[in-house]
């Protein structure tokens, strides 16, 4: 398969390899070695799994979109057409990103066999362009109710080309979907900011528990978990932002301070108790301090180690919330 950047460069498009003789075709829709491969050679960062299929049939004219899902449930998507042809759409959404409200469009078609690569962090739809429009998308998590999202497909702002506007068959849901400013300006969206959380302690005489659970006071889906610990003294760590990552921090042991820069305010928090723990959202510079010696931080992270994902200047990372806000 061959892969291409667009116009937003994190959006590639694909063009398979197919093998034609007198019988027909044949080519692998897909191939996650190859796939990661290429990515990687276009210095684009590596997907979570796809783990859910999804088909829908359309009639000439029919509009779907925009369609996000928030976290923790965002989807990136692979689509493609194997009957008819749709003019697909894809805007960028991401806090910080270079790219953040423009859109890239591209037709895909059963006869030019494209395929399109739709990170987490974009909106997305289309139109068909002819009946019996089928069209298959995998995705890295799954359809949730409560994390879908919308914009307005028409949206004047966003001034989307779409190749069909009259006669066009769009949900109510999507008719009344909410505009561009509205989602950038939503709580849900705002730049980042932390959360102290007083955790229950369960016990009697014998001694104390906490249970952490994902969904109850960790409120995102749990993707990793790692503790730092026997830091040297005088030591300090962090220094980073992150475009889209969230993390829990508990002080299981000992004590340290945690410093968080929202770009506006920045903040002191002291973890000295094992029931204090911090909800550190993305977009939030961290710095971390005054370890004791006998320090254990654990950290729970809505995502994998990703170094793409990571704001390591300070410089960059000020740019990023001036350029979201």
């Amino acid at each position: 398969m061959k892969l291409i950047q667009s116009e937003i460069p994190d959006v590639i498009i694909i063009e398979p390899t197919i093998f034609n003789d007198d019988r027909g075709w044949f080519f692998e829709a897909f191939n996650e070695l190859v796939f990661h491969k290429e990515l990687a050679l276009l210095n684009c960062p590596i997907p979570r799994p796809f783990i859910q299929d999804n088909h829908s049939n359309s009639k000439k004219n029919v509009l779907r979109g925009l369609h996000y899902q928030m976290g923790p449930h965002a989807q990136g998507k692979l689509v493609r057409v194997i009957s008819g042809a749709v003019f697909d759409v894809v805007v960028d959404i991401r806090k910080g990103s270079l790219t953040y409200g423009k859109w890239f469009g591209i037709e895909l078609s059963a006869a030019n066999q494209k395929m399109l690569w739709i990170p987490e962090g974009f909106a997305h739809g289309f139109v068909a362009l002819e009946d019996n429009t089928q069209f298959l998308y995998k995705t890295t998590d799954v359809y949730s109710q409560k994390s879908e999202r919308s914009i307005r497909w028409n949206d004047p702002e966003l001034a989307i080309e779409w190749p069909i506007s009259v006669n066009l068959i769009v949900s109510k849901k999507d008719q009344e979907a909410p505009f561009f400013a509205e989602i950038g300006c939503s709580a849900e969206s705002l730049k980042g900011s932390t959360e102290p959380h007083e955790l229950v302690v369960l016990g009697d005489e014998r001694g104390s528990l906490i249970a952490l659970e994902q969904g109850q006071n960790i409120p995102f889906e749990i993707r990793r978990a790692y503790y730092i610990f026997n830091t040297k003294k005088d030591v300090s760590r962090g220094f980073h932002a992150h475009y889209r990552l969230q993390q829990y921090i508990v002080c299981v042991a000992g004590r340290c301070r945690i410093l968080t820069d929202d770009g506006m305010t920045i903040e002191n928090t002291w973890l000295d108790t094992p029931n204090k723990a911090l909800h550190v959202k993305n977009l939030v510079w961290r710095e971390m301090h005054d370890f004791s010696e006998d320090c254990v931080l654990l950290v729970f992270a809505s995502d994998h180690y990703k170094e793409s994902d990571y704001i390591r200047s300070y410089s960059d990372f000020k740019a990023a919330v001036k350029r979201y806000a």
